[in-house]
């Protein structure tokens, strides 16, 4: 999931220039006619996955998943959506994996008051994807406010997003069905603070959320959760800036968690050391003429290095130690993306600008020291 990369979190130098990554492109196939939209990427059972949709010239959508080993040829994975109307066309935009075994996540607009229709798929022993039926209110209804995405890890899958109760978890074990906890102490609001949801990883016995609490002045911080269903739920808060912070991205390094998001008219990388985030980098700066949201898109380690993108509000960007330069430019205006992932010492970045979605392979050089 954000455009950059910077030593890991074991001192996050970046006293050594950093060279540029040699990206291999490829394009996803899609059916004559149709383009390939790309949202969210793993690597899970010795392949690389990546997910989205299919769309024709009058933007109608269909789910699409693809697989490949080497991140140059890749194949689709068939999708059962069942009979429901908007699973059969909605975009999956998340993608996460847990003991080998695939679990998707996905929405589609529509109804009266064109709400987004979330779906979950689960994977079949013969490597196809079936959608989970629930009911609406599982992840929509009166009391829903937004989905932000799907993270697994050994105990299985966690679905993070916000209620009109806060912050709120939905997790599953097999990714047959998920639960949900909202209104759990610690991690829903309060009278004093408004509190969102937006990445998890797993964390000791559960798990970490990402987020963001609203103060009463009107304060924008980033924060993190550690616990699990019910709670209780511990926060910590990312310490710095002076106007605004935001957790937006969360990643796993071999010496703890990293958290990324804004961080004033920048952003920052938090490291999780002694029991404590403390700021380990700063990087970019926000577009004072973009007009869209200034957010890391994407998180990743790679090769003893962590990996992020983000849109300044006007483009968005790819940030190695330094900024460095996208192998296409793709703005934020409206529908594109741009997210990593990573696999050893391999990045995944994907790109859409509305009109193509590729996927690019480079390899992370460690630094020069």
């Amino acid at each position: 999931m954000a455009s950059g990369v910077g030593a890991c979190s074991q001192g996050h130098t970046t006293a050594s220039p950093w060279p540029r990554l040699s990206w291999h492109g490829s394009g996803l196939p899609a059916p004559a006619g149709q383009r390939a939209v790309v949202r969210a990427a793993t690597w899970c059972d010795g392949q690389w996955v990546v997910v989205g949709a299919t769309a024709d010239a009058g933007s109608r959508t269909r789910p699409a998943v693809w697989v490949s080993t080497d991140a140059r040829t890749w194949r689709t994975l068939t999708l059962h959506p069942g009979s429901d109307f908007y699973t059969a066309r909605e975009i999956l935009t998340s993608v996460a994996c847990s003991h080998g075994r695939l679990a998707l996540l996905g929405a589609k607009s529509g109804g009266a008051h064109g709400m987004p229709r979330t779906a979950t798929w689960r994977q079949r022993p013969d490597g196809s994807l079936a959608a989970v039926s629930a009911p609406y209110v599982l992840f929509g209804g009166t009391e829903s406010v937004g989905v932000a995405g799907l993270d697994g890890g050994p105990d299985g899958y966690a679905v993070t997003g916000s209620r009109t109760s806060g912050a709120a978890i939905w997790q599953s074990r097999t990714g047959a069905s998920f639960r949900l906890y909202d209104g759990a102490p610690g991690l829903t609001s309060t009278s004093r603070i408004r509190t969102q949801a937006n990445d998890a990883l797993p964390f000791g016995d559960g798990w970490m959320v990402a987020g963001d609490v609203t103060e009463e002045s009107g304060r924008l911080r980033g924060v993190t959760w550690t616990g699990d269903g019910d709670g209780p739920w511990t926060r910590l808060e990312l310490p710095g800036g002076s106007s605004v912070s935001t957790a937006d991205r969360l990643v796993a390094t071999p010496v703890g968690p990293d958290a990324a998001g804004l961080l004033d008219r920048g952003f920052g990388l938090w490291t999780l050391s002694h029991g404590a985030w403390r700021v380990a980098e700063t990087f970019g700066t926000t577009d004072p003429e973009g007009t869209a949201a200034r957010y890391v898109s994407g998180l990743a380690a790679a090769g003893g290095l962590v990996a992020a993108t983000y849109s300044d509000g006007a483009r968005f960007r790819l940030w190695m130690g330094r900024d460095q330069p996208m192998p296409v430019e793709v703005s934020v205006d409206g529908d594109r993306t741009a997210t990593v992932a990573s696999h050893g010492s391999q990045v995944l970045l994907l790109t859409d600008d509305d009109r193509v979605g590729q996927a690019w392979l480079a390899t992370v050089p460690r630094p020069t020291q």
